[in-house]
């Protein structure tokens, strides 16, 4: 359900925060866990599980993946805002 929301940006992050030890217990193999690792990807499924493996060292990225959200949707609330007003004034 998080990961859903985390962009390839914060993703790769909990991927580099990973052990390959924590890669093999969401059931990557050895060698896909190194590669995984050094590309970056990985699926919303394994990311979910990946959170779960790390536990308390993936809350800071997580925290500031929502901080992030979260002036985005601020930025958006704006647009729309300004948007809203520009076309009341047209009327």
């Amino acid at each position: 359900m998080v990961c859903e929301f985390l962009s390839s940006e914060y993703k790769k992050k909990l991927m580099k925060l990973a052990e390959v030890e924590d890669l093999m217990a969401i059931g990557y193999t050895k060698k896909s866990a190194y590669n995984s690792r050094l590309v970056g990807v990985i699926s919303d499924e394994r990311c979910e599980k990946l959170i779960r493996v790390l536990g308390d060292r993936a809350l800071p990225i997580i925290e500031e993946a929502l901080r992030e959200f979260m002036r985005q949707v601020e930025e958006l609330k704006k647009e729309v805002h300004q948007s809203t007003n520009q076309k009341s004034l047209l009327y």
